[in-house]
């Protein structure tokens, strides 16, 4: 059989695969990798949309890749989802995290090394934890908090691809809190949900602030909305679509093109039941058992804080 050379090639949203020489008519493997839970486990790291807390400072990747004809390469692709894949500017004192980590028979890094035909690749291991502070960061200086996308991608000896189309790829967001991010504070939660009636106004109490670091900023831009479950990845443009009851936005964002709203009434500290009343309030609607809201809040240095709250209605 002809050996096939495998090109990676990356990009911000995916890894493509792809074979330099036509496919040997002899290999009848046409199914790519599949990615799973690593051993013993009933779920990937990081989870989706897990939050990892301002007092932490790395995450642990958990995952396995199964292939019967053999793993070629995995690779694990960590990226900034601030600005829907636009460009916003970023100051000079934070920097994103970006992660490429490749796994294959010769990685240059030996933590990333499988035997040669492996077919089975299992990731659980501290070794392999991404750090964003400390000895081992990925970063320089200081991470930039706010929300990243991670995916896992893997190719097979043949060149079979896993992919986006069929849900192949492992991919989702997680988000990364700093003591010098915004700080968003709910205080009237009731066994962690917030309750309303519908066709009433939604009472939220709390605040959202500068943060008390040396390195915090003011606030610069806020962006609360109300949609069904699940739906806070938070990629679309700002509009109103279908699984959104209510949005409002101050100020400007820096990462998102296109959304900005009224003045801020104060770049320190906002009240938030005094921003939600009147004709900002929240109106609850009916037919609807839990809704969340949304809050993301943006400060001059570009770090993103965003909080989600499960809304129980009455």
């Amino acid at each position: 059989m002809k050996k096939l050379p495998i090109l990676l090639s990356f990009s911000l949203l995916a890894l493509s695969f792809s074979c330099t020489d036509d496919q040997d008519p002899s290999v009848t493997d046409l199914d790519a990798p599949v990615i799973g839970f690593a051993e013993g486990r009933d779920s990937f790291r990081p989870m989706a949309n897990e939050v990892r807390a301002a007092t932490t400072d790395h995450m642990h990747i958990r995952f396995s890749v199964t292939d019967e004809s053999g793993i070629g390469q995995v690779l694990v692709d960590i990226h900034n989802t601030f600005d829907g894949h636009t460009h916003g500017r970023l100051s000079n004192t934070f920097e994103k995290l970006s992660v490429k980590d490749i796994y294959s028979a010769n990685a240059e890094n030996p933590i990333f090394r499988f035997p040669v035909g492996a077919k089975t690749l299992n990731v659980d291991n501290s070794s392999t934890d991404i750090y964003w502070a400390g000895p081992t960061s990925r970063v320089e200086g200081n991470v930039l908090a706010g929300p990243y996308d991670i995916i896992i991608s893997a190719v097979d000896i043949h060149g079979n691809q896993t992919g986006f189309a069929d849900e192949s790829n492992y991919i989702t967001t997680f988000f990364i809190e700093r003591a010098y991010a915004p700080v968003t504070e709910v205080t009237n939660l009731h066994d962690g949900e917030i309750e309303g009636e519908a066709g009433e106004a939604l009472a939220v109490e709390g605040s959202i602030s500068k943060g008390n670091h040396e390195l915090s900023s003011e606030i610069k831009f806020v962006w609360i909305r109300l949609v069904e479950e699940d739906d806070h990845q938070g990629h679309n443009h700002g509009r109103i679509k279908d699984g959104e009851f209510y949005e409002k936005m101050w100020g400007k964002s820096t990462w998102r093109q296109g959304l900005e709203g009224e003045d801020l009434p104060n770049n320190t500290s906002l009240n938030l039941s005094e921003i939600l009343s009147g004709e900002n309030a929240i109106i609850l609607p009916a037919g609807e058992d839990h809704l969340e809201l949304i809050i993301w809040v943006e400060d001059v240095q570009g770090n993103v804080t965003q909080k989600t709250y499960e809304v129980h209605i009455d």
